[in-house]
Protein backbone atom coordinates (compact mmCIF):
# COMPACT_ATOMS: atom_id res chain seq x y z
CA UNK A 1 0.00 0.00 0.00
CA UNK A 2 2.61 2.28 0.97
CA UNK A 3 4.47 1.44 -2.08
CA UNK A 4 1.80 2.08 -4.64
CA UNK A 5 1.23 5.91 -2.87
CA UNK A 6 5.09 6.21 -3.27
CA UNK A 7 4.20 5.46 -6.78
CA UNK A 8 1.55 7.62 -7.38
CA UNK A 9 3.21 10.72 -5.93
CA UNK A 10 6.49 9.80 -7.56
CA UNK A 11 4.99 9.88 -10.74
CA UNK A 12 2.42 12.99 -10.33
CA UNK A 13 5.89 15.03 -9.17
CA UNK A 14 7.77 13.71 -12.49
CA UNK A 15 4.43 14.82 -14.93
CA UNK A 16 4.27 18.29 -12.66
CA UNK A 17 8.38 18.64 -13.34
CA UNK A 18 7.96 17.52 -16.96
CA UNK A 19 4.89 20.60 -17.44
CA UNK A 20 7.23 23.43 -15.35
CA UNK A 21 10.31 22.44 -17.89
CA UNK A 22 7.82 22.80 -20.99
CA UNK A 23 6.24 26.04 -20.20
CA UNK A 24 9.78 27.76 -18.93
CA UNK A 25 11.45 25.83 -23.08
CA UNK A 26 8.53 27.70 -24.48
CA UNK A 27 9.24 31.13 -22.50
CA UNK A 28 12.92 31.02 -23.26
CA UNK A 29 12.17 29.69 -27.06
CA UNK A 30 10.33 32.91 -27.96
CA UNK A 31 12.41 36.20 -28.98
CA UNK A 32 10.91 39.60 -29.87
CA UNK A 33 12.89 40.93 -33.04
CA UNK A 34 12.26 45.08 -33.45
CA UNK A 35 12.51 46.59 -37.18
CA UNK A 36 12.66 50.17 -37.56
CA UNK A 37 10.14 51.83 -39.90
CA UNK A 38 10.17 55.29 -41.64
CA UNK A 39 7.60 56.67 -43.95
CA UNK A 40 7.58 60.14 -46.36
CA UNK A 41 5.13 62.27 -47.68
CA UNK A 42 3.98 64.24 -51.10
CA UNK A 43 1.17 66.18 -51.80
CA UNK A 44 -0.27 67.77 -54.85
CA UNK A 45 -3.55 68.90 -55.01
CA UNK A 46 -5.95 66.43 -52.75
CA UNK A 47 -3.79 63.44 -53.83
CA UNK A 48 -1.06 62.69 -51.00
CA UNK A 49 1.68 59.63 -51.41
CA UNK A 50 4.82 58.48 -50.01
CA UNK A 51 6.89 55.52 -49.28
CA UNK A 52 7.16 53.11 -46.22
CA UNK A 53 10.80 51.92 -45.92
CA UNK A 54 12.50 49.59 -43.63
CA UNK A 55 15.47 47.37 -43.70
CA UNK A 56 13.57 44.20 -44.04
CA UNK A 57 10.95 44.28 -47.30
CA UNK A 58 8.08 42.27 -44.76
CA UNK A 59 7.69 45.55 -42.81
CA UNK A 60 7.39 47.47 -46.12
CA UNK A 61 4.45 45.87 -47.89
CA UNK A 62 0.77 45.50 -46.43
CA UNK A 63 1.58 48.30 -43.73
CA UNK A 64 -1.98 50.43 -43.28
CA UNK A 65 -1.30 54.45 -43.73
CA UNK A 66 -3.52 56.68 -42.21
CA UNK A 67 -3.22 60.29 -43.62
CA UNK A 68 -3.94 63.57 -41.14
CA UNK A 69 -4.64 66.82 -41.32
CA UNK A 70 -3.56 68.99 -38.42
CA UNK A 71 -4.20 68.80 -35.74
CA UNK A 72 -4.95 65.15 -35.83
CA UNK A 73 -7.72 65.00 -38.21
CA UNK A 74 -7.63 61.44 -39.94
CA UNK A 75 -8.59 62.18 -43.61
CA UNK A 76 -8.11 58.33 -44.82
CA UNK A 77 -6.17 55.61 -44.93
CA UNK A 78 -4.79 52.65 -47.00
CA UNK A 79 -2.47 49.78 -47.33
CA UNK A 80 1.16 49.81 -48.51
CA UNK A 81 1.88 47.95 -51.84
CA UNK A 82 4.29 45.06 -52.07
CA UNK A 83 7.52 48.18 -52.26
CA UNK A 84 5.87 49.95 -49.90
CA UNK A 85 4.41 52.71 -51.63
CA UNK A 86 0.84 54.24 -50.53
CA UNK A 87 -1.07 56.99 -52.31
CA UNK A 88 -4.26 58.67 -50.40
CA UNK A 89 -6.97 61.01 -52.05
CA UNK A 90 -9.02 62.82 -49.51
CA UNK A 91 -12.51 63.62 -50.30
CA UNK A 92 -13.70 67.16 -50.46
CA UNK A 93 -11.92 70.42 -50.13
CA UNK A 94 -13.25 72.10 -47.08
CA UNK A 95 -9.50 73.39 -45.34
CA UNK A 96 -7.54 71.65 -47.30
CA UNK A 97 -5.70 75.06 -48.88
CA UNK A 98 -4.73 76.49 -45.60
CA UNK A 99 -4.06 72.52 -44.07
CA UNK A 100 -0.92 70.62 -43.21
CA UNK A 101 -1.02 67.02 -42.96
CA UNK A 102 1.53 63.98 -42.02
CA UNK A 103 0.71 60.54 -42.53
CA UNK A 104 1.43 57.84 -39.60
CA UNK A 105 2.27 53.74 -40.40
CA UNK A 106 0.95 51.78 -37.83
CA UNK A 107 2.80 49.18 -35.53
CA UNK A 108 2.95 45.43 -36.93
CA UNK A 109 3.88 42.40 -35.19
CA UNK A 110 3.60 38.82 -36.78
CA UNK A 111 5.14 35.48 -36.29
CA UNK A 112 4.62 32.03 -34.46
CA UNK A 113 6.32 30.35 -31.04
CA UNK A 114 10.25 31.16 -31.81
CA UNK A 115 9.90 34.51 -33.29
CA UNK A 116 8.24 37.51 -33.22
CA UNK A 117 9.10 40.23 -35.31
CA UNK A 118 7.77 43.55 -35.04
CA UNK A 119 7.45 46.48 -37.28
CA UNK A 120 8.07 49.88 -35.53
CA UNK A 121 5.19 52.34 -36.59
CA UNK A 122 6.29 56.22 -38.23
CA UNK A 123 5.17 59.65 -38.31
CA UNK A 124 6.02 61.39 -41.50
CA UNK A 125 6.53 64.92 -41.68
CA UNK A 126 4.23 67.66 -42.16
CA UNK A 127 4.09 69.31 -44.80
CA UNK A 128 1.91 72.05 -46.48
CA UNK A 129 -0.81 72.30 -49.06
CA UNK A 130 0.61 72.43 -52.73
CA UNK A 131 -2.03 73.18 -55.04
Amino acid sequence: MLNSAFRRALIAGSVSLLLVSTVLATADATRTVTISSHITIRGKGLTFSGNVTSSKAPCKRERKVTLYRTPALALGSTTTSSTGHWKITASGSAGITLGHFYAKVKRRSEGTAGTIYVCKAATSRTIAYSP
